[in-house]
């Protein structure tokens, strides 16, 4: 990546606290290994190899293998998987040393990099400092407080909620910070880390199976992971099937809300029709689609996460061909953040202006006929 692919990351565009904030941030997650520098030995050299490659085999096995499973079973492109990595990530932090385990967790964010980008859109700043630099930070300190204690009954707790706080903490400030508080709300909500708590107690599995019977066995945690993320994609929005229909209004306009606050780029799609021929074409072309909402007044509202404008329209034409060739009668428009609009409901107006206008033309055109 060359000096002026990074000077253009829209990051740079941010108020000065927010990159104050960023700054610290990342500031602390270089030093905090050093500070909490202890000794290692060849066995935590070993051990952090070992929990480093599960965490690469996965994220290369999930890349490819959901790619192939959804054309296979959806006929469009894969949508982002779940983030496991805690999976070797908190283990890392309860069994090596500050410096390795951050070491161990900026590797694996690194190697996760391609499933949270199937499209090529997102933005690498973003994943970087939430997902590798706040991550690793939270895995130094979790690494550090869990070699203060002498009691497992309490040195385990207090890891795990530093894991969280500490890597949580670091996203809500920069969100506060740029005035993203719906987004911030849902960092602070329980059902958000469902995931980390499910991938903490393999974990933790992991820390009892090393204790107890011998690295070796950490193995079998990468099946284990491959079953959470099976369980987790099929449980999520993105991996409804066709038949099941778009979700409510309300639940959609949740989502979107909370999406388009936190987002840089995202794109909002409108069609006015929501028969069965147009639910199953968007659904083939949904590649990069968040959720796809009923609309109040009839139609779909699509949500596309991370999709710049550019993209937007593109995907929008890509779906006028597509209903056109299946002679489904109906109106397409898009919107995109920035430039259409900050909050969804700006984007929504757009999108309804523009129907209005493309249903005024048919008219027309129907009537010169």
């Amino acid at each position: 990546m060359g000096i002026r692919a990074v000077m253009a990351w829209p990051v740079w565009q941010q108020p000065r606290r927010v990159l104050a904030v960023l700054a610290v941030v990342e500031g602390l997650s270089l030093a905090a290994p050093v500070v909490t520098w202890s000794p290692m030995t060849r066995a935590d050299l070993v051990l952090a190899l070992l929990l480093a490659s599960l965490s690469v085999t996965y994220s290369l096995f999930v890349i490819g293998w959901e790619k192939a499973r959804r054309l296979l079973l959806f006929e469009h492109a894969p949508a982002m998987t779940p983030d496991v990595f805690g999976v070797w990530c908190f283990a890392s932090a309860i069994l090596l040393p500050p410096a390795l385990a951050a070491a161990v967790t900026a590797v694996s964010g690194l190697a996760d990099w391609p499933s949270y980008n199937p499209a090529g859109t997102r933005p690498l700043y973003r994943y970087l400092y939430s997902t590798v630099a706040a991550s690793a930070l939270a895995a130094t300190v979790a690494s550090w407080l869990f070699r203060r204690h002498h009691a497992l009954a309490v040195a385990l707790p207090e890891a795990a909620a530093a894991w969280v706080m500490v890597g949580a903490g670091a996203l809500v400030l920069a969100m506060c910070a740029s005035g993203q508080f719906d987004a911030a709300k849902t960092m602070l909500q329980p059902k958000t880390y469902r995931i980390e708590a499910a991938a903490m107690a393999i974990a933790a599995v992991e820390f009892a199976i090393h204790q107890i019977l011998g690295s070796p066995l950490l193995w079998l945690s990468l099946p284990a992971a491959v079953l959470l993320q099976r369980y987790f994609t099929s449980s999520e929005l993105h991996q409804r099937e066709p038949e099941a229909g778009p979700i409510g209004k309300d639940a959609w306009a949740h989502i979107a809300r909370v999406i388009v606050g936190a987002s840089e780029a995202v794109t909002v799609l409108r069609v006015d029709g929501a028969d069965a021929d147009a639910m199953r074409t968007v659904a083939k072309l949904q590649g990069g689609c968040d959720a796809i909402g009923a609309y109040p007044g009839g139609g779909l509202a699509i949500l596309l996460m991370d999709c710049p404008p550019k993209q937007g329209d593109a995907i929008a034409r890509r779906l006028r061909i597509a209903m056109r060739l299946h002679k489904v009668d109906c109106h397409i428009a898009s919107a995109s953040k920035p430039r259409d609009g900050q909050v969804v409901d700006d984007l929504l107006a757009v999108c309804e202006a523009e129907l209005v206008v493309s249903s005024e033309a048919s008219r027309r055109s129907a009537k010169s006929s």
